[in-house]
């Protein structure tokens, strides 16, 4: 059986009657608040980009030449 408890947005408890899976537990809310704070910073980002005029994209010069 496997029980999560929110108390606030900083603490989540978890409860488990087998050991062995918390670790697999802990990978998959690493891996959702992981996401969550990459939309989140791709949200911010895409609301507050400067777009420069006449810039020209060189896929050449990504390859550290």
């Amino acid at each position: 059986m496997l029980e999560t408890i929110t108390l606030d947005s900083r603490t989540l408890i978890i409860k488990t009657d087998n050991e062995v899976d918390l670790p697999d537990i802990i990978d998959i809310i690493n891996k959702k608040y992981r996401i969550n704070n990459i939309n989140s910073f791709l949200d911010f980002a895409s609301s507050n980009r400067v777009i420069k005029q006449n810039y020209s994209f060189v896929r050449e010069n990504c390859y550290g030449r």
